[in-house]
């Protein structure tokens, strides 16, 4: 096996033997469900992280306390190896993504993790900048750099674009950035810049087999399938439990989802608050009268 793969699990936490039992114990029943689409409406990462959460959450609140129920009432619909069986699950498909990766994009496995903390670094320390009730063009630009990786995989292709977007962002805002957190590292947005232009050379060097890849691609679409599934049941065991706590169904929700719609519901108002303000700007043309109608026009009605 190689260095970078071990890596990569030793990123998780958990040993690649380990990774590689649970990934025999799921490809079969993963397989029987026959569609060998991408199932996620979300970037990968975090339907990863969400899905841990999802585990996480029925260990959490499987024993009732006091007047909060527990779900273990429906341990006949959600078993109490929920919990350990997701997180199982969530080991095969990070197998089953390292293995499609070591075939189609092999710089990701070596520099991808690396790459993705420094997007994400980049981010948030811009996003703190910006937070501060104060509308400039470069709140627009960040929104769109964020919407327009919204949906960015794994592979380096899009860790590259990203990686050059958001250095590019951050390097016109350097000196606000430093003076905003004195901690930021500003090496990053260098950084940055070189890892997209290694991911960028050398995907270009990789040719995978067409054959070999669809089939790895099949597999790990499948383990992901069963993964959204089982965080689905869990979610909607959570709606019905936990009913009379919204608090509770919120914690079992999709943090990422609740982030995008707020985020379409800000945009929808922005652009509703720019369209007022060109309807207010002197010489611009007035709306066109109401139709009349055919009675107001004299006609009788029937």
């Amino acid at each position: 096996m190689s260095g970078s793969v071990t890596a990569l699990y030793a990123g998780a936490g958990v040993a690649a033997s380990a990774l590689g039992k649970d990934y025999d114990r799921w490809v079969k029943a993963a397989a029987e469900q026959g569609r060998t689409d991408n199932p996620l409406s979300l970037p990968y990462d975090v339907a990863v992280r969400e899905a841990v959460a999802a585990a996480a959450f029925v260990k959490k609140y499987w024993e009732p306390d006091g007047d909060r129920p527990g779900l273990k009432r429906v341990r006949n619909r959600l078993p109490a190896s929920s919990s350990d069986d997701l997180l199982s699950i969530v080991h095969a498909v990070q197998e089953a993504q390292t293995r499609l990766l070591l075939i189609v994009d092999p710089a990701v496995a070596d520099v991808g993790e690396r790459a993705r903390f420094v997007v994400d670094e980049l981010e948030s320390a811009l996003e703190f900048l910006l937070d501060d009730d104060v509308d400039e063009p470069a709140d627009a630009q960040l929104a769109r750099i964020k919407e327009f990786h919204a949906q960015d995989g794994q592979r380096s292709s899009a860790l590259s674009q990203a990686l050059r977007d958001y250095a590019g962002l951050a390097a016109s805002l350097e000196e606000r950035l430093v003076e905003a957190d004195e901690e930021f590292d500003v090496r990053l947005i260098a950084e940055a810049r070189k890892l997209a232009e290694d991911l960028q050379r050398r995907a270009l060097e990789t040719i995978p087999d067409g054959d070999t890849s669809a089939a790895a691609a099949a597999i790990r679409n499948q383990l992901l399938r069963l993964m959204v599934e089982r965080v689905g049941a869990i979610r909607k065991t959570a709606a019905h439990v936990f009913r009379r706590h919204p608090e509770i169904v919120r914690e079992a929700t999709s943090a990422y989802e609740r982030r995008r719609r707020a985020a379409a519901r800000r945009e929808k108002a922005r652009k509703a608050a720019e369209g007022k303000v060109v309807g207010n700007r002197p010489g611009a043309a007035p709306p066109p009268p109401p139709a009349a109608s055919a009675t107001s026009a004299g006609a009788q009605p029937s």
